[in-house]
C-alpha cells in the first residue's frame, strides 16, 4: 500500500515537472496525493455517517483537512522524489499508469461530492 502511494506521489510530482513547474513540483504532487486520499477518507466517513444516521457536520472535515495537511510536510520531500525517479526510470507501460493515477485523483474528488450529496 505505502508503494502504491509512493507511486501516485511520484507521477503526480512528475507531471507538474513535466508541465514546466521546475522548483516546487514535489510539493504540487504531495498535494495532489493527499487531497485524493484526504477525499477517500471524508468519503468513508460519511457514509458510515449516514449508515448509522450520525449528523455529518463540518468540524469532521476540518479535522481531516488540516491532518491531511500536516503529515504532508513530513513524509513527502524532494529527496524522496529524487529516488523514485531513479526506481521508476525505465518501467514499462508508464502512459497507461500516468493515466490511471490521473483516473484515481480525480475518481476520489468526484466521489466525495457524490457523497456530499447524498448526506
Amino acid at each position: 500500500m505505502k508503494d502504491l502511494f509512493y507511486y501516485i506521489f511520484y507521477r503526480a510530482s512528475k507531471f507538474y515537472k513535466s508541465w514546466g513547474e521546475n522548483s516546487n513540483y514535489y510539493i504540487s504532487g504531495k498535494f495532489l496525493l493527499f487531497l485524493a486520499i484526504c477525499a477517500n477518507i471524508l468519503t468513508l466517513i460519511g457514509l458510515f455517517c449516514n449508515i448509522l444516521k450520525i449528523r455529518y457536520s463540518i468540524e469532521v472535515i476540518y479535522v481531516v483537512c488540516i491532518l491531511f495537511s500536516v503529515l504532508s510536510f513530513f513524509i513527502l520531500n524532494e529527496k524522496k522524489y529524487k529516488e523514485l525517479e531513479e526506481k521508476y526510470k525505465n518501467e514499462k507501460n508508464n502512459k497507461i499508469k500516468g493515466w490511471l493515477v490521473i483516473a484515481y485523483i480525480i475518481g476520489s474528488i468526484i466521489l466525495y461530492f457524490i457523497s456530499l450529496a447524498f448526506l
